[in-house]
């Protein structure tokens, strides 16, 4: 079987870290894919847990 390689990250993280909560949350809230969500947003959530199932060699 081939190893899998990890990608790469694409993130600048020394920007992050110089950043502060306010900028990040700013950048957040200004993500049209990532709009924030309130309680009543998860009211019909339903909580699905996956079916895994252990992958041997």
């Amino acid at each position: 079987m081939d190893e899998v390689k990890q990608s790469q990250s694409l993130t600048d993280w020394q920007k992050v870290k110089e950043m502060t909560e306010e900028e990040i949350e700013t950048l957040a809230k200004a993500d049209p894919d990532c709009q924030p969500t309130d309680d009543d947003f998860w009211d019909d959530a339903t909580v699905v847990k996956p079916n895994t199932h252990r992958v041997s060699q």
